[in-house]
Order: structure tokens, then sequence, then C-alpha cells
């Protein structure tokens, strides 16, 4: 297959547009927290297929945006004397000497950053770096963005070394819908091994999830890794990303961003469980009783979750709410609504 360049060929489509907001939205929203923290020194983001910085048409590409990320939280930075290190790796020469540039004239016209930010370029191929990046950001707080095109970096040995970090949030971009046409290939089977029959047997649009479930099947039960998806429709393809962290507070951000983007479902651009079909009555309604949407389905499980323990915590239906891939905003909802029904009394 001949290599196209996506930064060059052609600007950033929207979906591409959508997971760039997604991967810069996190990192503003992660970053504070270690900013806060007077044990911590030192805070690493590693971007490692960094691209250019610009795409055709000079949109920002993750490189930049991290930079500007770190330019708005600078006043915090510099009152914590925080150090952020920048690992950026692109694997194509030109790309890779376009962003020494791009990043190199960002600095220079944002001098007063230069203090507080180190930035290591690379001109490696993932599998080559990867062990030494892990090697020289565990010791600190981290954030890995791994915009890789279709799934053979982030292989099975690749994700289990993902496994005992233990301040390290990652986003990873995968190619969904390469598994539609390649799943049956032993050459792709051995970077991440899928039953052919459940690609197969599952809707298309939900290809992104039957992926989420292998990497989730590779996290040991003792593991406080969550993973939690973002579907994302490009054409007729699926796309997505896929989040993992070991802090309650990580996921709670992320999920925040997801239900932003799409207060439907928080899982996907486009209304991946026909949500939409459920929030109309239908003819059949008095008959059959109406499908649940997403959002109604977790407050019938939070009431039930309640219900069965007696008595619960506000840490436990925190808790409880982010696990299921939710927000604050339906925990609340539901707890008022059986508050004014006389189902549960606050006390403390």
């Amino acid at each position: 297959m001949p290599y196209i360049d996506l930064h060059k060929s052609k600007p950033f489509d929207e979906s591409t547009l959508t997971k760039l907001s997604i991967f810069e939205q996190y990192a503003k929203s992660w970053l504070p927290t270690f900013l806060k923290q007077n044990w911590v020194r030192e805070i690493n983001i590693v971007d490692f297929f960094s691209g250019p910085g610009y795409d055709l048409k000079f949109k920002k590409g993750s490189p930049i945006l991290l930079l500007e990320t770190i330019e708005y939280h600078y006043k915090s930075i510099m009152q914590g004397n925080k150090v952020i290190n920048l690992y950026l790796n692109e694997y194509v020469l030109e790309k890779y000497l376009d962003l020494q540039k791009n990043c190199s004239e960002f600095l220079a016209n944002h001098s007063h950053l230069k203090p507080f930010v180190k930035i290591e370029f690379y001109n490696e191929d993932f599998n080559n770096i990867f062990d030494l990046i892990i090697k020289k950001t565990k010791s600190n707080p981290s954030l890995y963005i791994l915009d890789q095109n279709g799934i053979k970096f982030l292989n099975e040995d690749n994700f289990k070394k993902l496994l005992p970090l233990n301040k390290t949030d990652f986003l990873f971009f995968i190619s969904s819908s390469y598994f539609k046409r390649f799943s049956e290939d032993p050459a792709f089977k051995s970077h991440l091994d899928i039953d052919c029959e459940l690609i197969k047997n599952n809707p298309y649009k939900f290809i992104h999830r039957t992926v989420l479930d292998k990497y989730k099947s590779l996290i040991p039960k003792d593991s406080e890794l969550k993973l939690f998806p973002f579907s994302i429709k490009k054409g007729a393809n699926i796309h997505g990303i896929i989040f993992g962290s070991k802090h309650i507070l990580g996921v709670q951000k992320f999920l925040d961003i997801a239900w932003k983007q799409n207060c439907i479902n928080g899982q996907a651009n486009y209304d991946i469980d026909d949500d939409k079909s459920k929030l109309q009555l239908t003819i059949d309604f008095f008959n059959e009783g109406q499908k649940l949407s997403k959002v109604d389905s977790f407050k019938q499980s939070l009431e039930e979750f309640i219900k069965s323990n007696k008595k619960v915590s506000n840490v436990e239906v925190y808790n409880f709410t982010y696990e299921q891939g939710h927000i604050r905003s339906h925990a609340d909802d539901k707890l008022k609504e059986l508050r004014n029904q006389s189902k549960i009394l606050f006390t403390g």
C-alpha cells in the first residue's frame, strides 16, 4: 500500500478535528490536577505520533495544541515552579523537521515558557522508543497520546506495558474499520487477536466496542485501570478513541468531555444506540413498553444499586456513576427524583 501523507495531501476533516478537540480538552483538564500538587515537580506529556504540527491549511495539530494548553496554564505553572516535559515523536523525516521548526517557533514567540517547558524531539519508529519513554516518564504524572493509524502499534504486548503504570493516563486512536477489512488476516491478528465471528456478527457501528472489550480482557482483575470509548464516524468508516486511567478523577474529566460532545450517548459523535428513537412514543408504547435510552437505563440501574445496598455514601454513588460511563448530572437528577418521591433519605 503506498504511503499517503495525511498532513500534506488534504486538510484535517471534521472527524480529525473532533479527535484533536478531545485530545486538547482532556490535556487542558488533566494538567491542573497536578499543578495543584506540591509533591509534583515535573509533569510529562507524550505525543508518540506527532505529525508536523499543522495541516495543509495550517490548522493546528496535536503538538501545537499541547503547547497552547501549556500556555493556557502558564500562570499556574509559573507559580508552582513546575516543569512540563513534552516528548514529541515523528517517524517521517520531513514531518519531523517541520515539527521541530514549528514548535521552536512557538516557543520563540512565547519566550516566557522556556524556563518551564522542556521539549525532547524524536525521529524514531514507535517500537524503538516506547520502552524508553515509559522508563523516562513513569516516575512522574504523565499523559500519553497515541494517534496511530491502524492498530499495529498498540498491540497486545505494548498495551500490557501500560498496565503497571500508576500515574499515567492515555488516549489512543484506532481505525476500527481496519478490523472489518483485515480481521481474518493472520498478520493483522498477530497485533490484536479478536474473534472474527464477533466482527462479522456484530453491527458495524459497534465495532469500536468490540475492540474495547478485547483490550478490557487483557486487564488483570486486580487492576484499577478503566477504559472508555468514543467512536467517531467518518463517512462510511468508524474510528475511535480509547481512554484509560486508574484514577476516578481522570475518568470524570474524560466522561465530562465525551458527554459534552454528545449529550445523548456520550460514546460517539453520532446516535450509536438509536437513542433519539427511544425518546419518541410509538403506537406500541402502551402494549410493549418504551425502550430506555442510555441515560434512562443508567438511572434505572442507579435506583437498583441504591435499593440493593440499602445504605450508600455519596462517594459510592459517585464511583458507580463514572464506572458506568455516566456523569454527575445524570446521578443528581435521579437522586432528586427519588428524594421527591420519598424513596430515599439524605443524612449527614
